[in-house]
């Protein structure tokens, strides 16, 4: 409540303003309703009756050139308050006034779409965001307005459309935020089985963004459900060279592709390479895997060991504890085994770089502050 009344004391400063203004410009000696009201409404204020307050400020101000600005200082409080319904009343009311300037209706439409916007009502907001996009003072503002719209919508297309119009009015490339989008409707021709328009969707990412681990990753999906390992391969082995980081969680993806293939020397070599060069757990338990699967048990454990000597973190030491080996040796070491196998498991997770959100989900889309492309995993 204190922060509200304090808020609204710019509103009660400005209405004395105005009231005293009007009292002057017409030399009137006596009081005017004007200044009456002015206090009935600092009363209502400093006895931390807001409402009220706001009530009687508005019935003050006249709608004209002198007051819009205070008008929409008090519809931008209401929205801020979570009080939609007053601030869209109050922003209509002035649109419907006869007597004010294009370019306070401009102003005024502006912040009902806002309004509308906080409502949730997005095909409203559209519509005056549209009509907007021909003014040359709000053009802007409607067009980032209306990008946000699109993507709420998951109106792809026109998100991307958006997306290219805004790089060109604030003259700054966005390749990230595109190349996703392309992603976005890629996926989305995939889901409708246009398997062409979803490649060429994402040739155009990567033409964007030849960083965009996303555009393979989906790349080498859709070979996979064509049965076409060897372009999936193809396709996601390509993370390597964009982002080694993404190696580890896609590491599942590229063994199948691996296993299909029957390509087992080849895939022991990458394993060996991502583990060397990576301290993921994830690939160590995976190259841990194909030694067992290729050499010997005796010598994946011994790869164990010089690992545990070079560098004892607990996820090298959840390995060995899971490692199959016979129990036969002495209790105090089969005792460790167990404690150490109830050492909570290493999970994969993800952190924002823009936000700091974190997260055991990879989101290409942060879900925190909504930015494409800022996700990015901690190796664990």
């Amino acid at each position: 409540m204190f922060e509200i009344a304090i808020m609204l004391l710019p509103v009660a400063a400005a209405s004395g303003w105005y009231a005293a203004s009007k009292h002057y410009k017409a030399k009137e000696k006596r009081p005017t309703n004007e200044h009456k009201g002015y206090f009935k409404g600092l009363n209502f204020l400093l006895n931390e009756q807001p409402d009220k307050a706001i009530s009687v400020f508005i019935d003050l101000l006249e709608v004209d050139d002198e007051t819009i600005e205070i008008h929409l200082a008090l519809g931008t409080l209401f929205r801020q308050r979570g009080e939609v319904e007053k601030a869209i009343r109050l922003h209509q009311n002035l649109i419907a006034r006869p007597q004010i300037s294009q370019q306070i209706r401009s102003n005024a439409l502006n912040e009902l779409g806002l309004d509308y916007m906080r409502a949730g009502l997005l095909d409203r907001a559209e519509s005056i965001f549209l009509e907007l996009e021909n003014d040359v003072v709000l053009k802007c503002q409607a067009v980032k307005q209306l990008f946000s719209i699109f993507q709420q919508e998951k109106e792809w297309l026109k998100a991307a459309d958006y997306a290219v119009k805004l790089e060109a009015i604030d003259r700054r490339k966005q390749p990230i935020l595109l190349s996703h989008l392309y992603c976005q409707l890629a996926l989305l021709s995939n889901a409708e089985l246009d398997r062409v328009a979803a490649r060429n969707y994402l040739k155009k990412a990567l033409r964007i963004d030849s960083s965009c681990v996303r555009a393979n990753v989906i790349s080498a999906e859709i070979a996979m459900a064509e049965s076409d390992y060897k372009e999936a391969l193809k396709a996601i082995l390509k993370i390597q060279d964009q982002d080694e980081r993404f190696v580890p969680v896609f590491i599942d993806v590229i063994i199948n592709c691996f296993n299909q293939l029957d390509m087992s020397k080849k895939k022991f070599d990458f394993l060996a390479g991502v583990q060397a060069n990576n301290q993921s757990t994830i690939a160590m338990s995976r190259f841990v895997d194909v030694l067992i699967e290729q050499k010997s048990n005796k010598e994946a454990l011994a790869f164990l060991h010089e690992k545990l000597l070079q560098n004892p973190q607990k996820g090298y030491l959840k390995l060995y504890a899971e490692f199959d080996v016979d129990n036969t040796g002495e209790s105090e070491s089969v005792f460790l085994r167990g404690v150490i196998k109830q050492l909570a498991e290493e999970e994969q997770s993800f952190k924002c770089r823009q936000c700091g959100f974190s997260s055991v989900d990879l989101n290409w889309c942060c879900p925190s502050c909504k930015d494409w492309g800022t996700v990015e995993p901690i190796l664990t």
